[in-house]
C-alpha cells in the first residue's frame, strides 16, 4: 500500500521540478547546480562596470585637455593656477587682422576687464579659463584698465538694495571728547534703538573742540532739526546738549529756526483797535483764551488773532517786541469777536508745539543716527532719527578699525576722509543718488563697494549697457540721499570709454550693443546718468594683473 506523502513533501517536491524547468529553460541544463539568473546577473554587473570605466576615461581625458582650446578674441582669459587675467583684443578694439592683431592685454582688475571685453549675448563679456600653454605664442600689451576699480564686482546677489541706511555719531571711545566722535555710515538694518517722534525732544550740538571753537545748537524733533539761536528762550542747558557731527546733522532735514518771526510783521508793536479789560492790545501782543495761545496781527488790514503753540508763544514772549510783554489772559468773547482766522506760521504742524521732555546721552558711548529707509515709498520716504542709549555692536565693532588724530581727522591714506564706510564684507550696493529723500529725479548712479569707495557707473549710448556689463541687468538702483553719499570717498569713475582710452589713447572707442533699451532703465525712460567726473583715483592698490 503507497504511503500518504505530507504536505511539506509535496512543497518541497513541487519546488524541485520547477526549480529543474527553470534551469531546462534558461540554462538549457535542467541538472545545472547554479541559479538561473546568477550567469545574466554577473554579465549585466561586469559590463556596467566596464562603461563606467570608459566613461570615466573620457571625463578624465576631458578634464586634463581642458583649457587647451585658443583664446577667442573679444573675451576675457583667466589663466588656469594663477590669478591672471587679461582681454583679449586688438589695441584699437576693432576686428582683428595682420596689421592689427589680437593681443592679450593684462588688466588691473576683474571689473576693467568687464568693461574692456565685447559683451556677450546676454550682455556679459565671455570668460575662458585657459591652460598657459594655450597662450605661449600670444603677443602681449601693457596692463590696462580703471586703477583703484573693485577687484572683482559682487554678484547680484550680493547687492544691498532694501536695507537701510545709518549715518551715525558716537565717541571714537567710550568717554572721548566731542572732537574725537565718529561718523560712521552704514548699511543695515540695526535694531535696538529708539525713534526720536513727537514725544519728546532733542537738544544736540555740533561736535568740535570746544576750547576754540563756539558749536551751534539745534533743537531735534519730529526728525526735523531746528537751529537755536538763543538757548534762554526756551530755557534749555548747554550741558544737556549731545554732540552730534557735523556731516550727520547734515543729513537731518532741516526746519525753520527756533526763534520767533519778528521781521516778518514789521507792524508788531503798534496799537490796535482791539479791546481787553479797558485798554487796547498791541500787535504781536500774545494772549491765552479758554487753554489756547494766540498772536495778534493784521490781516487784510483788519486785527486778527492767529492760533500759535505754547513754543511760539516763549519766543514772541522773549524777542522783545516793542509794547508787548508776557501773554494777556483775555475773554474767549475777546478772540472770537476779531476772529481768530489769521496765520502766524505757514508750516506750523512741523514746528515744535510744546516743551517736551528731554532725551540726554546717559552711558558713555551712546550714538544718534539719521536713518533712510529706501523701501519706503517715494512719498513717504524722509530721514529719520534714531537713539541709542549704547551704541550697537554694529558701530563699536568697526569703530576699532578706526584711528583718529588729536584734531578728530581720520587716520588714512585716503585725503579728506571725514566718515567710516561700513558694510558686509563681499557685499556692494548699487544706488542712484537723490538731491531729497523720495524725489524722483536721477542724478547720478554708483557702485558703493565693501572697502567703503564710491564709484561712478558711466553709460554711453545705451541706457543700463554699463550695470549690464558688470553683470547687474535687471537690478534697481537704490535712490539714497545725495547727502548721505558725500560721506563716501569718491573712487574711479567705471566708464568703458575711459578704460579702453587708455589701452589706445588715440583710437576711436567702439561702442558695443548689450541689448539694453536706450529708453528703459529703472522704469523712468531717462539716463541712468552719466556720473560726476571722477575726483581723484581712490589709493587702492591695482589688484589683478599678470
Amino acid at each position: 500500500m503507497a504511503q500518504m506523502r505530507s504536505r511539506r513533501e509535496q512543497v518541497d517536491a513541487h519546488k524541485f521540478i520547477t526549480s529543474r524547468m527553470n534551469q531546462a529553460l534558461v540554462l538549457a541544463n535542467p541538472d545545472s547546480v547554479e541559479r538561473p539568473l546568477r550567469r545574466i546577473g554577473v554579465s549585466i554587473f561586469v559590463s556596467v562596470m566596464i562603461m563606467v570605466l570608459v566613461f570615466g576615461g573620457f571625463a578624465i581625458a576631458a578634464l586634463l585637455g581642458k583649457g587647451n582650446e585658443e583664446p577667442v578674441v573679444g573675451n576675457i582669459i583667466v589663466v588656469k593656477g594663477t590669478s591672471a587675467v587679461y582681454v583679449y583684443t586688438t589695441q584699437d578694439g576693432q576686428e582683428a587682422t595682420d596689421d592689427n592683431p589680437a593681443m592679450l592685454w593684462p588688466v588691473h582688475n576683474y571689473t576693467s576687464a568687464l568693461l574692456l571685453a565685447q559683451p556677450g549675448d546676454n550682455g556679459m563679456p565671455t570668460v575662458q579659463n585657459l591652460k598657459l600653454s594655450s597662450l605661449e605664442d600670444r603677443p602681449r600689451g601693457f596692463t590696462v584698465g580703471i586703477p583703484g576699480a573693485p577687484s572683482i564686482p559682487p554678484g547680484k546677489e550680493d547687492l544691498l538694495q532694501n536695507e537701510n541706511w545709518n549715518a551715525c555719531s558716537m565717541p571714537s571711545e567710550p568717554g572721548s571728547d566731542p572732537h574725537l566722535y565718529l561718523t560712521q555710515l552704514v548699511v543695515a538694518d540695526m535694531t535696538g534703538g529708539q525713534k526720536l517722534g513727537t514725544e519728546q525732544w532733542m537738544l544736540a550740538k555740533t561736535a568740535v573742540h570746544e576750547e576754540t571753537e563756539e558749536p551751534d545748537y539745534f533743537l531735534l524733533w519730529n526728525d526735523l532739526k531746528f537751529e537755536i539761536p538763543d538757548l534762554d528762550l526756551l530755557n534749555l542747558q548747554r550741558a544737556d546738549a549731545v554732540p552730534i557731527n557735523e556731516n550727520v546733522m547734515n543729513t537731518i532735514s532741516p526746519g525753520p529756526p527756533l526763534a520767533a518771526k519778528t521781521s516778518d510783521y514789521e507792524y508788531f508793536g503798534t496799537p490796535s483797535e482791539v479791546e481787553s479789560e479797558g485798554q487796547f492790545l498791541y500787535f504781536g501782543q500774545t494772549v491765552e483764551a479758554s487753554g489756547s495761545y494766540f498772536v495778534l496781527m493784521q490781516d487784510g488790514g483788519e486785527a486778527q488773532f492767529a492760533p500759535i503753540s505754547e513754543t511760539d508763544v516763549t519766543l514772541l514772549e522773549g524777542a522783545g517786541i516793542e509794547n508787548t510783554g508776557d501773554r494777556l489772559p483775555v475773554q474767549s468773547s475777546v478772540v472770537s469777536g476779531t476772529g481768530s482766522q489769521a496765520q502766524y506760521r505757514a508750516d506750523s504742524e512741523s514746528f515744535p508745539q510744546g516743551v517736551q521732555e528731554l532725551w540726554t546721552a546717559r552711558p558713555e558711548q551712546s550714538a544718534v543716527c539719521a536713518v533712510f529707509d529706501p523701501a519706503t515709498s517715494a512719498e513717504e520716504a524722509k530721514v529719520e532719527i534714531n537713539l541709542y542709549d549704547s551704541a550697537p555692536s554694529t558701530l563699536t565693532t568697526r569703530a576699532k578699525e578706526i584711528t583718529l588724530d588729536e584734531n578728530g581727522e581720520i587716520i588714512s591714506n585716503i585725503a579728506g576722509q571725514t566718515a567710516q564706510t561700513v558694510l558686509p564684507a563681499g557685499t556692494a550696493a548699487l544706488v542712484k543718488s537723490q538731491s531729497s529723500p523720495g524725489q524722483s529725479f536721477e542724478m547720478a548712479t554708483y557702485l558703493i563697494d565693501d572697502r567703503g569707495y564710491r564709484f561712478g557707473i558711466v553709460d554711453h549710448e545705451i541706457t543700463g549697457s554699463t550695470k549690464k556689463m558688470l553683470g547687474y541687468d535687471g537690478v534697481t538702483s537704490t535712490g539714497v540721499p545725495q547727502v548721505m553719499l558725500d560721506l563716501i570717498p569718491k573712487g574711479a569713475d567705471l566708464d568703458p570709454e575711459d578704460a579702453k582710452k587708455e589701452q589706445n589713447p588715440d583710437a576711436e572707442v567702439p561702442e558695443y550693443d548689450t541689448g539694453g533699451d536706450p529708453a528703459a532703465d529703472d522704469g523712468t525712460g531717462g539716463s541712468e546718468g552719466e556720473s560726476e567726473g571722477a575726483e581723484g583715483e581712490s589709493p587702492a592698490a591695482d589688484e589683478g594683473g599678470e
